[in-house]
């Protein structure tokens, strides 16, 4: 390698950069990457201070730290790149490196790609997503992180059209990253993303079991979560949705009253304006509705009449059932039961 070292090898690259068409040129790139690589192999062979000491030893550790090395620091950007791209040729120790530098864009695109409805857009982010993880060792203390955006591009996917096969993915994933958290803080995120999907899969596919699993992971994802904003109330809704459903198949009035509960400690934490909160309302109406024709009692119908009149204020102009919450939500006390029941939005 002692010809790569020398000063015009460098002055030569150093012109390529310069005269690099635009990030998109992934031939460059990739032929930058590959000579600063070498150029850093062959000083840290040169440099190293320890005879025997396997330079390269761990995927990460001694690349991470040495990449204030301007060849090593190059060479990973330049190379990133081609990761981003798909491309398979690249150094297989910066392989790991390479995957944790492509994470922060992908994060990006995860947060652009929120609204596509474009199969191959989500399909290729999926991709982008998979090999992150497969680069990345296990025990890294990003890991669970990647493995939870993985399961949101497939959440996204199945949501958008996709197969089955996507949410049960999704739901590999994400019990693969509560695997990987342990005990860590912010495990709650963990359980709230696990049980949220497993609740998807009961409303598509009815299995007991994904609902009984749903229920025990988010309601341990309440117990840990201390923050009182917006996550707790995303936590209550989720565990509110899944009790409702054990109720209707199961009917344990206790089941429905934890629903209630959990809908109303939620209203407060949704500020006025805050998408969702029509919602949340709406659903609040819903089961205190249910309780009423179990029980009887007027009160939780009252309670339901004015969750409806709120959920209709709360609804921006435009919003579906707005109008039809309007026009019904005053007739549903009326002689004896209280009249018809308004779709919920």
């Amino acid at each position: 390698m002692a010809p790569i070292l020398e000063a015009e090898a460098l002055s030569e690259a150093r012109r390529l950069a310069e005269l690099m068409p635009g990030e998109h040129d992934l031939a460059v790139h990739h032929l930058l990457g590959w000579f600063h690589w070498f150029r850093h192999q062959a000083l840290a062979v040169r440099t190293d201070p320890a005879p025997g000491r396997n330079q390269y030893e761990g995927p990460y550790g001694d690349q991470q730290e040495d990449q204030s090395r301007p060849d090593l620091r190059i060479a990973v950007q330049a190379l990133t790149a081609c990761f981003l791209a798909g491309e398979e040729n690249l150094p297989e120790p910066l392989v790991p490196v390479l995957a944790e530098n492509a994470a922060g864009y992908a994060l990006q695109l995860l947060s652009d790609s929120q609204e596509s409805d474009d199969p191959a857009r989500l399909s290729g982010l999926a991709d982008l997503w998979r090999r992150i993880v497969e680069a990345v060792p296990a025990g890294h203390p990003h890991r669970a992180i990647h493995l939870t955006a993985l399961g949101n591009v497939l959440r996204m996917k199945w949501r958008r059209g996709g197969p089955p096969a996507d949410l049960d993915s999704a739901i590999d994933r994400f019990r693969e990253a509560l695997s990987a958290v342990a005990e860590e803080p912010g495990r709650a995120l963990y359980l709230y993303n696990l049980g949220d999907a497993l609740n998807a899969r009961f409303d598509r596919a009815g299995a007991q079991e994904d609902l009984e699993a749903a229920i025990a992971l988010l309601g341990e994802a309440l117990r840990a979560t201390a923050d009182e904003g917006l996550y707790r109330a995303l936590v209550l809704t989720g565990l509110g949705s899944a009790l409702r459903a054990r109720y209707e198949r199961a009917g344990a009035l206790s089941d429905l009253d934890g629903a209630i509960a959990g809908y109303r400690e939620a209203v407060p934490l949704f500020p006025l304006g805050q998408p969702g909160r029509t919602e949340i309302l709406s659903n609040l109406g819903n089961v205190l509705r249910l309780r009423f024709e179990r029980t009887g009692d007027t009160g939780d119908l009252d309670a339901a009449v004015e969750a409806g009149r709120q959920a209709a204020e709360a609804a921006p102009e435009g919003h579906p059932g707005r109008t039809v919450i309007l026009s019904t939500s005053g007739q549903d006390r009326g002689p004896g039961t209280g009249g018809s029941e308004p779709p919920p939005i």
